[in-house]
This record gives structure tokens, sequence and C-alpha cells, in this order.
């Protein structure tokens, strides 16, 4: 069985049926939505952090392609991946939820970049440059990411009032994480033990009890629900599951993927 239970998803659901709807504001030209932290019911927000306390407790998603597992050999090395964002395109984006998702994907498509010995600090730089265009301090681009550092961006984004922009950007990150996994798979398998693939799939689901709550309070949030769907059906807790869903899966998931920054 999954860690999470089906009580502790149960005790979820209930809140979430609790909850009356609300709505949220029309979107803008200068963002695809407005958000407002304060409206978040106190319940709802007790819930969401329970959820970044279970979520922190997990190591990074992107740790798994730097954790020392997979080798390269010298000519995989000299075959650079074609599947990474695009930088130039990336720095063309114009709304918020867009570049923390963006964010999320870069920090994974970094740690692409090093095990096939790219050019990291363009990387480094684009990452530099978007936080600096969403005036967060909240951001810390960092070459690794501890679980005390995802814990320490939860908070701050809490006290920012960009918590939906947390989940976005973390959403990204496990889509992302997802797709160039699909991409060579048996060559990045080696990555991920039983526990290491029954982690990431709790990812994935502690990631929905988020966002479904959000999605009551931010549209750009309702959309990512509806686009992330089909990758709901993860829920692998084994190497040899995970192969497989994944296998299964490669089309949704790239389809999710290239919704991500529309």
């Amino acid at each position: 069985m999954k860690k999470i239970s089906f009580l502790f998803a149960a005790a979820f659901a209930m809140i979430i049926a609790s909850c009356g709807s609300k709505t949220t504001a029309e979107q803008s030209d200068s963002d695809s939505v407005s958000f407002e932290q304060s409206q978040i019911e106190e319940k709802i927000m007790v819930e969401l952090d329970s959820i970044a306390d279970e979520w922190n407790k997990l190591a990074p998603v992107e740790g798994v392609l730097s954790n020392g597992k997979i080798q390269l050999s010298e000519d995989e090395i000299k075959v650079k991946p074609d599947y990474l964002l695009d930088l130039a395109k990336v720095e063309d984006l114009s709304l918020l939820s867009q570049k923390y998702r963006a964010i999320g994907m870069l920090t994974v498509d970094k740690k692409v970049a090093e095990l096939y010995k790219m050019d990291v600090d363009a990387y480094k730089a684009t990452l530099a440059k978007i936080a600096t265009d969403v005036n967060d301090p909240a951001i810390n681009i960092k070459d690794n990411n501890t679980t005390e550092d995802l814990k320490a961006f939860y908070n701050a984004e809490k006290e920012n009032g960009r918590i939906n922009l947390f989940w976005e950007a973390s959403a990204a990150g496990i889509v992302e994480n997802l797709f160039v996994l699909s991409q060579n798979i048996e060559k990045f398998m080696p990555a991920f033990d039983d526990q290491t693939a029954s982690d990431f799939t709790y990812h994935i689901a502690l990631l929905k009890l988020a966002l479904d709550d959000l999605a009551t309070y931010d549209n750009n949030i309702k959309g990512i629900v509806e686009v992330m769907a089909p990758i709901n059906e993860l829920n692998a807790i084994s190497v040899d599951q995970f192969r497989e869903q994944l296998n299964k899966m490669k089309p949704q998931i790239e389809a999710v993927r290239a919704e991500l920054l529309k």
C-alpha cells in the first residue's frame, strides 16, 4: 500500500468536502489570475501546512539525478539531450505563474545538463534572471536543494502570500522529472530503488491533495489540476512498477509537460 494511507486520504477528502466554494478574480492582462492567500479558510491552510510537512520530509525529486547512480559513458555524454527546455524561450515568459513553473522545470534540467557535462552556467544565469524578474527573496538558487531548503521555501512563500506559487513550481518540477525519466527510462532507472520509487509517487499523491485544495482559490491551480490529471495514476511502490508505469504513460507525460508553460 502507498505510504499515504486510506485513512489519511479520507480525512483530507472530508475536509475538502466540508469547505464552501470560493470564486477567484477575473484573469488580467498582467497575469493569468489574481490570487488572495488571505481568502484561504483556516482549516484549509492547516491542511496545506500538513501536506507541506509530509512533502518536506521527502528528498527533493531532482536529487535522484545527482545521487551518483546514473553513469553515462563517454559516447553517451557526446549525444546531448535534445528534450530540455529552450533557455531562450524561457526568458521570454511573461506570466508570474509561468516563471515559477520554469524555475521548477529548470532545476531538474540543470541536473540533466550536469550529467551530460553541458554548460550549467547558462541554467544558473537563467534561473537567477527569473528569480530577479519575480522579485521574490524566498527563491534561493542552489546547486543542491535539501529538505530544509524546501521547508524554508514553503514557509517564506506562505509568509509572502505566494503559497500557490510554491505548489506551481513544485508541480512543474515533478512533471519535468517524469518527462526526463520517460525520455531514457532504462538509463535513468538505476537512480531508483524501491524506496525512492515509492517516495516519488508519494510526492504525486501529496501534490494532488495540495493542488485540489488550492484550485478553489486560484484559476491557475485549477488549470494545473486539469492538465496533470493523467499522471495521478502513477502509484508505483517498486522500481519495476515505476518502470512499467513510465513506459505506459510516456505519451501522457509528454502531453502534460507541453501544456505547463502555455
